[in-house]
């Protein structure tokens, strides 16, 4: 559940380890997992290639967070 991934990411952190925040092969062009990656302050985001519209829709959300931010996302768990 994402309560439970929510309980692995804060106990990951405070162990000083890295969180990556990845989607499944399979997926829909829902692109929560763009926000959650976000939110969370994942260090890294694992969604694959742009090949695949399901794919494409989580690096669009991204672009479109970016946009609306008055900083770029690059180091984006190490923003001011």
């Amino acid at each position: 559940t994402l309560s439970e991934a929510a309980q692995s990411y804060v106990l990951a952190k405070e162990a000083g380890w890295l969180v990556t925040i990845s989607v499944r092969s399979g997926e829909t062009e829902d692109d929560w997992a763009a926000d959650l990656a976000l939110g969370w302050s994942g260090d890294q985001f694992k969604n694959g290639s742009i090949m695949q519209s399901e794919r494409l829709a989580k690096y669009n959300r991204l672009l479109e967070i970016e946009s609306r931010t008055p900083f770029p996302l690059v180091n984006w768990p190490n923003r001011p």
